[in-house]
């Protein structure tokens, strides 16, 4: 008899973390696989949203794509090579993404439990909604029979090392169904991609809707011990900006190097109690001395804190959220720096700014307030 999941519990930290940037999750995902073989950790569950993505597993080519670069960096979409299996996927919003962090040593070496759990998860959450999805021998995933032929609801990749897996599912509660015909999706070219909304229209769950169920159904077939996981702390950030000769103009300065080097926009932590408009003002003010009209970007992320990187001890992972604002300031407004924070500042245009920092956080939001003020970021 073919053995579905896993029937002993283990230890697990399940992590709703909203919306991550692919780039961010890569990192994320080998951080908390150092986290999880270190031995006698739980764990790590990654329950998340991506920007609009084509991930190239090892098995995949460029060619597998049929759009240029340039069609791609105008509608916002990213490319990335990963160390999964398979070929060519898509990743963006709508879509439930899940990072299984599992160490499956210790009595559970046999990743073909892993995947039937994941796969049979997906299966009964599609039927809660009252959609019938199935297995196909020779094609991970699941998939449904709709009057188009075969479509695949649920995409599944896994990478193994060392009985340490990553990366994971992807089901579609209502990603932009467009983008998969720019692909060769999994290298099937006889079969379509569905979702849940392209299924039911209206009838169809929303993504939290659909999350709560995929997250219970995977809890109980794979033995997940569900432990206390504390949420992400909060941060913002504000893009801030002048008008200039030749277009916006945007600050960015220089961490002081006990702080990181880095050149990046205004950035603090929320403290207790302060709502992340307030947040903002205060950081702008302490940090610049510039006050002015604060707008939201309606963008928000969540990113793994490397303590390596931001000098942080070691220890139980901690993610942050960050919530992104700009700011648009007088051509005459002086800044007055905190030199306990940063040593230097400038102006620069929109790809300077852009060239200058380092994280895709800051460049996401970058990119948006380009769009919004009609000044391309990359």
């Amino acid at each position: 008899m073919v053995q579905i999941g896993f029937t002993s519990p283990r230890p697990t930290q399940i992590r709703r973390l909203g919306h991550v940037l692919y780039a961010a999750g890569l990192r994320m995902q080998q951080g908390m696989a150092a986290f999880v073989a270190a031995g006698g950790q739980p764990d790590q569950i990654l329950i998340l949203e991506h920007n609009p993505v084509f991930t190239l597993g090892r098995n995949a080519t460029r060619q597998d794509i049929h759009v240029a670069d340039g069609f791609l960096r105008e509608r916002g979409v990213e490319v990335f090579d990963t160390d999964r299996g398979g070929q060519v996927t898509y990743h963006g919003p709508g879509q439930i993404v899940v990072y299984p962090i599992c160490n499956l040593q210790g009595g559970r070496e046999d990743v073909g439990r892993l995947v039937r759990g994941l796969e049979e998860a997906m299966i009964r959450t599609a039927a809660d909604f009252g959609v019938t999805a199935q297995r196909l021998h020779g094609f991970p995933g699941i998939w449904v029979e709709t009057p188009r032929g075969l479509e695949k609801l649920g995409a599944l990749g896994l990478h193994l090392h060392r009985w340490i897996t990553t990366h994971g599912i992807a089901f579609n509660v209502a990603p932009d169904l467009a983008h998969f015909r720019w692909i060769t999706p999994c290298g099937i070219t006889d079969k379509g991609v569905c979702s849940l909304k392209s299924l039911l229209g209206d009838g169809a769950p929303t993504w939290d809707q659909a999350a709560d169920r995929l997250q219970g159904h995977m809890a109980q077939l794979l033995g997940w011990e569900s432990l206390a996981t504390p949420p992400p702390s909060r941060s913002v950030s504000a893009l801030t900006w002048r008008p200039g000769p030749d277009g916006p103009e945007l600050l960015v300065m220089l961490r002081r190097p006990d702080q990181g080097l880095w050149w990046s926009s205004v950035t603090g932590m929320l403290e207790p109690g302060e709502t992340a408009e307030a947040a903002a003002h205060r950081e702008l003010l302490e940090e610049t001395g510039l006050t002015g009209s604060l707008t939201s970007l309606d963008f928000s992320h969540t990113f793994w804190m490397d303590p390596r990187i931001l000098g942080l001890p070691a220890g139980a992972p901690r993610f942050n959220t960050e919530i992104c604002f700009h700011l648009e300031v007088s051509p005459e407004a002086q800044v007055r720096l905190a030199l306990d924070e940063h040593t230097e500042y400038r102006w620069c245009g929109f790809e300077e700014a852009r060239e200058l920092m380092i994280w895709e956080g800051s460049k996401a939001a970058l990119d948006l307030l380009g769009r919004r003020l009609c000044q391309p970021a990359r």
